[in-house]
């Protein structure tokens, strides 16, 4: 399957919690998630598995194969040891994965959910965010991810502020850049680079001080218009189509103007 046809589904809280995680095991992750039916209910058996060569444009974009292959069993390694906060305080935690399984006979890789990461992943909780995995696939850092899904989870307000203590926590970055300037030039900027340059979104920021410290970062975004079109064309026709599903009878030699008409006329469309 392409990039452009997987979609991350994420719970909201898995989100703004804090962890830590490389690039490489970033993308890993994400690779595997969107590889779950989001709408399905799933056991810690079930295992996600997504082929190498998928990966290969996730994790890299100039490698041998075997140097793809080498990254990809490295970075599971490390995701096997990675833990998430589930509250503020970081006492409460838990890994991503249990298992893990290099399917070399396939070229492809397995990870196996955790019972409390599960839930999060899925559609069925109800306060969830998604996305397509292509617009972050080019990315360069692991915060410009992160703070993508940040602007995401609020895209229908187009605005979101955050305070940099939160921010940094959410980011894995606490106790680094204790300078407000180095934390704007070494993450937000390139972050908001990264999204305006890759992603569906148009970005960009301001911040808010507290006395003469820089206390919030201040974010507006909205869709690219030439996406937001895309996005219209598409809807368009996945309701045409589903219109005519729904009314065979009804639509059975009629032109897509006069489909059309009749559409406009029903409540459901």
């Amino acid at each position: 399957m392409k990039v452009d046809k997987l979609i991350v589904v994420k719970d909201n809280n898995i989100i703004e919690s804090s962890y830590s995680l490389t690039l490489v095991e970033k993308r890993i992750l994400l690779g595997c998630i969107s590889k779950i039916n989001s709408t399905q209910q799933f056991t810690k058996k079930d295992g996600f598995t997504i082929r190498v060569e998928e990966i290969k444009d996730l994790v890299t974009e100039r490698t041998s194969k075997n140097s793809l292959y080498s990254q990809v069993k490295k970075g599971m390694d490390r995701l096997g040891e990675r833990w998430l906060n589930l509250n503020e305080k970081g006492t409460d935690k838990t890994r991503w994965i249990y298992r893990k399984k290099y399917n070399d006979d396939e070229g492809s890789i397995t990870l196996y959910f955790t019972d409390e990461i599960l839930p999060f992943l899925t559609e069925l909780k109800g306060n969830f965010t998604k996305y397509k995995l292509q617009y972050v696939s080019k990315f360069s850092s692991i915060h410009s991810i992160r703070i993508y899904e940040l602007l995401v989870q609020w895209l229908s307000k187009g605005t979101r502020e955050i305070e940099v203590d939160a921010l940094k926590k959410m980011l894995g970055l606490e106790g680094k850049y204790t300078r407000s300037s180095n934390f704007i030039e070494k993450v937000i900027k390139p972050s908001i680079d990264d999204i305006n340059t890759h992603s569906n979104l148009n970005a960009s920021f301001g911040v808010r001080k507290t006395g003469k410290r820089v206390s919030h970062i201040q974010f507006e975004f909205s869709i690219k218009d030439d996406i937001k079109q895309k996005q219209i064309k598409e809807h368009k026709a996945l309701t045409l189509d589903q219109f005519v599903r729904d009314n065979p009878s009804r639509t059975k030699g009629k032109t897509e103007v006069e489909v059309r008409k009749m559409m406009a006329t029903s409540k459901n469309y």
